[in-house]
């Protein structure tokens, strides 16, 4: 068994979320020192709303909060979780793994034949020892794609 996702996933989605809080306090705390936040409420509140909006349209629209927060490698399958959610995925039912980048980020897709209850796809971070390693980043991905093939070949002479 090997992890091969990013260890601290959960913490880097959390902090990405708290980011975003963090912009809205700063953005409100003149106003809230000042005593405007109360006497005159409706553009301090507007600007607020207007600019949370914005981050949750952002943030949504993001592939983050998609992120299995740990995949592990048990040889014959892959045992994935996402929050409370774990679920075991034999190499079977993996069609492929590709790689994805995004603001310097490399992701690998798992994609399934079958939707498990994580979804048709699985997406993770790899180890932070490939970040700025793109083509190990693939070779992993390469990998997990052949073991499904050879999976799926013997799947399919039964």
């Amino acid at each position: 068994m090997q992890v091969i996702s990013f260890k601290n996933t959960l913490l880097f989605k959390r902090g990405i979320w708290l980011s975003a809080a963090a912009l809205i306090a700063f953005v409100m705390a003149p106003s809230a020192l000042n005593g405007s936040l109360w006497r005159n409420p409706v553009p301090n509140w507007g600007a607020v709303c207007i600019l949370g909006g914005f981050l949750l349209y952002f943030l949504r629209k993001t592939p983050i909060h998609r992120l299995a927060d740990e995949v592990v490698d048990c040889e014959d399958h892959l045992m994935v979780r996402r929050g409370n959610t774990e679920a075991n995925i034999p190499f079977s039912n993996v069609s492929a793994a590709d790689v994805s980048s995004s603001g310097g980020l490399h992701r690998i897709t798992v994609r399934l034949y079958e939707p498990t209850k994580l979804g048709g796809q699985i997406e993770f971070l790899p180890q932070a020892s490939l970040w700025s390693n793109l083509s190990g980043v693939k070779r992993v991905a390469a990998s997990l794609t052949d073991r499904a093939h050879q999976a799926g070949s013997g799947r399919d002479n039964e």
